[in-house]
């Protein structure tokens, strides 16, 4: 080009479609996919649960108010690419609790940035469907009412949370109600005429894969509403297959948590010792939610007794298995183990009695078990450091000792305590 020649501006709608479309997902779409790994949750976070990891982005929004047109495109491509999921939630349902429980990255937890931003394909409201007797006791900031915005592809972990629900709160799936609205970006086309119009972006291909999540994960859940811009045969299948009892064999149930304690112990001897864990926490939060759902009455008529025996033992011991765990992390992180520990002895000692898992029968272990478990109450106690526990303490392991005469773990912790005692 000459001297003489007149310079051309750039336009950028000049480019290409495919190049404009990938400039718009390089500034509007890059959010870190990457996964953090497992580790102990440290105390700071156990203590202020309502801060939810956020998803990492670079995003840069000033492409939107350049033109109308480039709008227009960069808005559409970001709808498609990202699909955002808006979630709310009602007051004093543990659903904040739910998706700590999960790490369920948040693109914001914002409140007026949320109802601020109309450019989601998916929301999902979990409300009461009854009003719940029970307060929270422990965690009330689990309970407070959420409003977020997701990103689709974390939805089955929201889902996974969801299922834990009966953990945090009893009687929550009872009490639970999901309202699911299909494309309310939908709505505010038809108050913006600079939108994107989405034609042929939410067939019934689209919806049934934007459903997929809450079809896989979410059973046994009757109060589900489906609305929006949804075909009638798609929502009426979603409902049907959310509202299906997650169990109904008891032979699967039993090789399903055999299975899930194997593999925790085989984490757990690979040195995988949290991941281990983790599979064990979670085979018994599902056992918990199980024995009070729909689907339990039919499991025992069907299993008899000793499909009921086989899995309290199965549940006994992963209980077990965790108090070991968190008992050894103690000095690592006490605040969280304490918890998790203190969790699972309450838990393990309410499964051993009188009509637990069903009425009239009462769960009897070993005297092996029985010892273990009252061996890692009393050390529970010690590592507590309360001096008014140190009697309960002693008494403990004592009985430990009764059932186990002469085991060596379990008097050397006899004489640590006598030495915590004496220094008291």
């Amino acid at each position: 080009m000459t001297a003489s020649t007149p310079s051309k501006p750039f336009r950028f709608r000049d480019l290409p479609s495919e190049i404009r479309n990938k400039i718009y997902c390089i500034l509007l779409c890059e959010f870190d996919h990457s996964s953090s790994e497992f580790g102990i949750v440290d105390d700071d976070f156990m203590e202020d649960v309502l801060r939810l990891p956020r998803v990492e982005h670079r995003i840069e929004t000033s492409i939107l108010r350049t033109s109308k047109e480039i709008y227009r495109e960069a808005y559409d491509v970001m709808v498609k690419t990202n699909r955002f999921v808006k979630v709310t939630s009602a007051d004093g349902m543990p659903v904040i609790g739910a998706l700590s429980g999960q790490q369920t990255p948040v693109v914001t937890q914002e409140k007026f940035l949320v109802d601020q931003f109309k450019g989601y394909v998916l929301s999902v409201h979990f409300g009461l469907k009854k009003q719940r007797d029970n307060k929270p006791s422990r965690n009330p900031a689990w309970y407070e009412p959420l409003s977020a915005m997701i990103l689709h592809r974390h939805l089955d972990k929201l889902c996974q949370g969801i299922k834990d629900g009966d953990a945090h709160s009893p009687g929550f799936s009872e009490s639970l109600k999901i309202s699911i609205r299909m494309a309310p970006v939908l709505d505010n086309i038809r108050s913006n005429n600079i939108m994107p119009s989405f034609d042929g972006f939410f067939s019934e291909k689209m919806q049934k894969t934007l459903f997929a999540p809450l079809r896989v994960n979410l059973h046994g859940y009757k109060g589900v509403e489906v609305k929006g811009h949804v075909d009638r045969v798609v929502a009426i299948a979603l409902r049907q297959d959310i509202a299906k009892d997650p169990y109904s064999d008891p032979a699967a149930v039993m090789t399903q948590y055999i299975v899930a304690k194997e593999e925790g112990t085989r984490l757990f001897q690979e040195g995988q010792v949290e991941l281990g864990c983790l599979k064990w926490q979670d085979a018994t939060v599902e056992i918990d939610m199980l024995i009070v759902s729909s689907s339990w009455p039919d499991l025992v008529r069907q299993g008899k007794e000793e499909f009921v025996s086989q899995l309290a033992q199965v549940y006994f011991i992963m209980r077990l298995n965790i108090i070991h765990v968190q008992l050894s992390n103690w000095s690592e992180s006490s605040f969280v183990a304490e918890v998790l520990a203190d969790d699972s002895l309450n838990c393990a000692f309410k499964s051993l009695k009188q009509d637990y898992w069903v009425k009239g029968y009462k769960h009897i272990v070993s005297a092996t078990h029985r010892a273990e478990l009252l061996f890692r109450y009393a050390t529970f106690l010690r590592l507590q450091a309360d001096p008014g526990n140190k009697e309960r303490a002693l008494k403990f392991i004592n009985l430990a000792l009764q059932r186990q005469p002469g085991d060596p773990g379990i008097l050397r912790e006899k004489d640590t305590i006598l030495e915590w005692m004496r220094q008291l």
